[in-house]
């Protein structure tokens, strides 16, 4: 079914209700160049968002997040494909413009993402009747969906990229992060001059990039240094009553707590469905499609050395259908705010959409 709500859409776009195997509607939306060589459908990361999903830029103007890949992919022929998350709408509030319907985004769930998924696919198929090449572009959570799609086989994937690559199961990864890896990683991006892997107090006071204020505020290396071995680890930012509170939370199912307390809105039901999955590391092997994952030396939340773990165990198995690229300076959005804060494409962005354009 075409659906068209209170809500301007160019030419090129369809918006899409799209019936899920539990009878959940779908939004679902399409840019469409004049002659579509091959369909890119983003899996969205985890949290709320939108086929749209508004964002702020710094002098307060806003922007579709979705926009860059459309224009991008649609000048390149390739058909963009999106979706809102399970229960959630465009909203006016910031910072995520959205809306959340409570009872629809408990079924926000990872399985019920992989088959949305395979919902959307079969629609393009046989209601919108495309025949050319799906590919699935997934980001941070839509890493894990985007594999366990394709390793289904339950519709036909013709190769899967990967950005932010989620190697290990979501607790681990999560648990990376709160230790102060996040932190660290972040940090050291502004003052980790000669990426020696931790910031010493000759980098804290050189200061290169003029942000030291703005970061740490009034705070000296030796108030952030927590264990006083002179130089600025993830130890020193590590969180370990923050983690056990939201382990202790999401066992309780106390979703107010969760809400309140954690940056992404996600149910204890979601953090558990994913706790029970495999993790990517044993999935990703059995593909036999194409597979590029894209990973930025500075990503703070999946980091760059899962990329080359799994990349290992593709050497080892003599499986030569993952490319991984390795992107100097680059984050877990591969610096998209190089676009929607300045207007210039990231070479990672530029890489990721050259690989697709060129996949044959």
């Amino acid at each position: 079914m075409f659906r068209k709500r209170n809500c301007k859409l160019a030419e090129n776009e369809k918006l899409l209700s799209v019936k899920c195997e539990d009878g959940y509607k779908l939004d679902v939306m399409l840019t469409i160049p004049e002659k579509p060589e091959k369909i890119v459908i983003y899996v969205n990361g985890s949290g709320p968002m939108t086929y749209r999903t508004m964002r702020q830029k710094p002098d307060g103007s806003l922007y579709s997040y979705h926009q860059f890949f459309a224009d991008e992919l649609t000048k390149r022929n390739i058909l963009y494909c999106r979706y809102s998350t399970r229960g959630v709408t465009d909203g006016k509030k910031s910072p995520g413009f959205c809306n959340i319907n409570e009872k629809d985004y408990k079924t926000y769930l990872p399985m019920n993402s992989v088959s949305d998924i395979e919902c959307i696919i079969r629609y393009l198929r046989e209601k919108e009747g495309y025949s050319c090449p799906v590919y699935l572009m997934g980001w941070s959570e839509g890493t894990i969906i985007s594999a366990i799609v394709a390793s289904r086989n339950n519709v036909k994937v013709d190769g899967i990229f990967l950005a932010g690559y989620c190697n290990e199961n979501l607790k681990d990864t999560f648990t990376w992060q709160i230790m102060g890896n996040s932190s660290i990683t972040q940090y050291r991006r502004l003052f980790d001059y000669d990426k020696k892997g931790y910031i010493c107090k000759a980098d804290f006071e050189a200061d290169k990039h003029s942000v030291r204020k703005a970061v740490f505020g009034d705070m000296t290396f030796e108030q952030l240094d927590k264990n006083g071995d002179g130089k600025l680890t993830a130890e020193d930012f590590a969180a370990p009553d923050y983690i056990k509170a939201t382990f202790a939370a999401i066992e309780k199912g106390d979703d107010k707590w969760l809400a309140e307390s954690n940056g992404v809105r996600l149910t204890s039901d979601w953090w558990k469905a994913h706790f029970a999955l495999p993790a990517n590391k044993n999935t990703l092997p059995g593909l036999d499609l194409p597979i590029h994952i894209f990973a930025g030396d500075f990503d703070s939340m999946t980091p760059q050395s899962q990329a080359r773990d799994i990349e290992r165990v593709f050497k080892e198995k003599g499986k030569t259908n993952l490319t991984v690229h390795y992107l100097e300076n680059h984050d877990h959005d591969l610096n998209y705010t190089a676009f929607s804060h300045f207007g210039k494409v990231s070479e990672g962005m530029k890489e990721l959409f050259d690989t697709i354009e060129n996949m044959k």
